[in-house]
């Protein structure tokens, strides 16, 4: 995830601390998300191979009427890739990924705040560093509904345009964000639109996250 992406939920913290009163004490505030990623199934199906999955860390020094307080985020980020073979590209080139976030819902003297709340989905998509250079995420062409973690998600899907391994494409970008238990799970997946039945192959994915929903709601 990029730098900016974190500093997005850094912005939201300071927005829900002021006025507060949650500056009392010393101690750390820490909210950590449990991780989302792909069923072993789903990716042998699809021929995905899960190449990452780590904690990615947000340490926020908050300062509001000369009280400072420290707010620790712990996300997590999971990566799939395909390879595929396409004129211009390596042979060796994974062109087809799928990624997952998952960021924990911020609960702070009884309000909650969801970083990513009322974000656009091409905007999200904009925030996740793809491999991909110079992605431009372009028109919505589709909205279709997916099963996942136990309830129908509105998965939106963009045209846009990027470079990899030297190569111009066009591409194909698929985004969801919702909320499962006591996390929100986002997930992104790219690929060239010359691939034939790639989308489907993103539906098989989604179908089998799994991400332990913790005591909150859908």
């Amino acid at each position: 995830m990029q730098t900016r992406t974190l500093a997005a939920l850094a912005v939201a913290l300071v927005t829900l601390s002021a006025g507060c009163g949650f500056l009392l004490g010393n101690e750390a505030l820490e909210f950590a998300a449990n991780p989302a990623t792909v069923a072993d199934d789903a990716t042998t199906e699809t021929g995905y191979e899960e190449t990452n999955v780590t904690a990615v860390n947000l340490t926020q020094n908050v300062t509001v009427a000369d009280q400072t307080r420290t707010v620790r985020l712990v996300n997590h980020r999971a990566t799939y890739e395909r390879q595929v073979d396409l004129t211009g590209l390596d042979t060796d080139q994974r062109a087809a990924l799928l990624m997952t976030l998952s960021s924990p819902e911020i609960d702070v003297a009884g309000q909650t705040l969801n970083p990513l709340s009322g974000v656009d989905e091409r905007d999200i998509v904009q925030r996740f560093d793809t491999g991909y250079e110079g992605l431009q995420v372009g028109q919505q062409v589709d909205n279709r509904s997916v099963r996942a973690l136990g309830a129908n998600r509105s998965v939106e899907q963009f045209e846009g345009t990027a470079t990899l391994g030297g190569a111009e494409l066009d591409v194909y970008v698929h985004a969801t964000t919702f909320k499962h238990g006591d996390d929100f799970v986002t997930a992104v997946a790219i690929y060239p639109r010359a691939v034939d039945g790639e989308d489907e192959r993103v539906v098989t994915l989604l179908e089998g996250l799994e991400h332990e929903r913790g005591e909150g709601s859908e």
